[in-house]
């Protein structure tokens, strides 16, 4: 009877134990989702840049990743203890629900992360292909269709930076500060400028200087 009554007492300290991780698991995952938010916001000023962000976030992800699946795993070891001690679990009811929404929002955010990288990562290599052209050789450019194309993805980037992440319960977030996303936008722009003007050097070369 006192090995019995040992056993009970060792599985509902482990109980408390599994609810009091699970919730702190939560927390977890809902401080990392906020950081994704609010300071994971740069889109690198070149396509290096860029592709280091982007294994930079993969590696974060991970992290989430493990937090979430820790916090489903001790959610199930409740289960199974209050099953063994006939008991209803005093969290782990609430707990799933929360631990499920924060990771559906952090995946959300995660994935509209990893587009923007993407994005800007195809906009930077296009952007670096034609202005190494030289511009007093327009004859190594087929045609202005590329200009055009890495134009258009850097309106389309610009177009993406001033969308919210929308979460399923129709909450909105944004990436960074309105300063953060003014930044960015202001390093993009500048970017189709120089675009532009080396498909007007390359359509008219007289304007273009010579070297002396």
């Amino acid at each position: 009877m006192v090995d019995v009554r040992r056993l009970k007492m060792l599985q509902m300290v482990q109980l408390f134990k599994c609810e009091e991780d699970a919730s702190q698991a939560v927390e977890w995952l809902n401080e990392l989702s906020d950081a994704l938010l609010k300071t994971h916001i740069r889109l690198g000023d070149d396509s290096q840049e860029t592709k280091v962000l982007l294994e930079k976030h993969r590696k974060f992800v991970d992290v989430a990743q493990s937090t979430y699946d820790y916090g489903r795993q001790l959610l199930q070891a409740t289960v199974v203890l209050c099953q063994s001690l006939r008991c209803t679990s005093r969290s782990s009811g609430d707990t799933l629900p929360k631990l499920n929404r924060v990771w559906k929002q952090f995946t959300i955010t995660s994935e509209e992360r990893v587009t923007r990288l993407e994005m800007a990562l195809a906009f930077h290599s296009s952007t670096e292909k034609v202005l190494q052209e030289c511009p007093d050789q327009p004859e190594s450019i087929k045609d202005v269709e590329q200009f055009d194309e890495t134009e258009a993805v850097g309106k389309s980037l610009l177009d993406r930076l001033t969308v919210p992440v929308v979460y399923p319960d129709g909450t909105e977030q944004y990436f960074g500060s309105p300063s953060d996303m003014a930044s960015t936008a202001e390093h993009i722009r500048e970017k189709i400028k120089l675009v532009c003007l080396k498909k007007q050097q390359l359509r008219q070369p007289e304007v273009c200087p010579t070297e002396s």
